[in-house]
């Protein structure tokens, strides 16, 4: 007897899907869930968080939007290109994150860009570090 092949199976008629899954919300498609800037605020008690940018060619300083283990997003007066390298620094608490990163998704709000930056090669103390932040959000501990 010759084993049956999945291309051997007829298709079942009828059985057609009348939808295509979307996900509820942005966080269906991430790895990591997001802490916004609101949470950031209740855990470290500030309103703002400054971000520096360093490019080739210059530094930008902005304000973070949002932050998970894979990246950021932040506001910055000037428009970054797509898929640019850069790094990032930024204080969070008592700690300095410095890091590669990669512009992913730039978008024009009023007069600023939203920039959504993706850490390249982040290292395992600051990665446990952020992952420790959104663990302290969730027990809802302030830092």
């Amino acid at each position: 007897m010759e084993k049956k092949k999945w291309g051997d199976i007829p298709p079942l008629e009828g059985l057609e899907m009348d939808w295509d899954y979307q996900p509820q919300s942005a966080n269906g498609q991430r790895a990591h869930k997001r802490m916004t800037l609101t949470d950031l605020s209740q855990l470290f008690g500030s309103q703002r968080f400054e971000v520096q940018v360093a490019t080739t060619t210059a530094t930008v300083s902005g304000s973070l939007r949002d932050l998970c283990e894979n990246g950021l997003a932040v506001d910055l007066p000037t428009r970054l290109d797509e898929y640019q390298n850069l790094k990032v620094g930024m204080m969070l608490g008592r700690e300095k994150i410095i890091a590669r990163a990669q512009v992913r998704h730039v978008q024009r709000r009023d007069h600023h860009f939203t920039t959504g930056l993706m850490f390249v090669g982040l290292d395992v103390p600051m990665r446990q570090y952020i992952a420790g932040i959104y663990a302290s959000k969730v027990l809802r501990h302030s830092i």
